[in-house]
């Protein structure tokens, strides 16, 4: 008759528990970014058509959003007829940009019109800085909720 030496199972030590920490940990930050991917998905999916209604505010589905950090030539309300020439066009090159790429809505709360305040991003690149670059929209930043005089596109 063989006798058996109990076997007993001994907690890991150094290295061991050291693997296995790391291993629980990939694991967690592996099925967090799963979920998070998922739900970012999901948000995108219900937003909607995302659509230029003048040179800096979109529609995304029924939410009206102003891009911040730019203002661009009026359309609807323009005070000549060169600024609503202009807003056309910086209407046109926003409908271009959000066209040429995957985009992302950064909200930011709403203004005093109920529009949704919004950073843009089209493929990683600012909104903002790609329609400036392009001369269709100058900097306009409201420090404090206090925004300065509108640019005048008639002059």
């Amino acid at each position: 008759m063989l006798m058996r030496t109990p076997s007993y199972h001994l907690p890991p030590t150094g290295p061991q528990r050291f693997r296995r920490r790391a291993a629980w940990l990939l694991g967690g930050m592996f099925f967090l970014s799963l979920v998070i991917y998922a739900a970012l998905t999901v948000a995108h999916a219900t937003e909607g058509p995302i659509v230029a209604v003048d040179g800096d505010t979109i529609y995304v589905g029924e939410e009206k959003v102003r891009i911040i950090g730019m203002d661009a030539p009026e359309t609807y309300q323009a005070r000549c007829e060169s600024e609503r020439l202009r807003g056309h066009r910086a209407t046109a090159h926003l409908r271009y940009l959000l066209d040429a790429g995957h985009v992302a809505i950064q909200r930011q709360g709403r203004d005093r019109y109920g529009r949704t305040l919004a950073h843009v991003y089209v493929d990683g690149r600012d909104v903002v800085r790609l329609m400036i670059e392009a001369g269709h929209a100058v900097p306009y930043h409201c420090p404090g909720g206090r925004c300065p005089r509108r640019i005048d596109w008639c002059s």
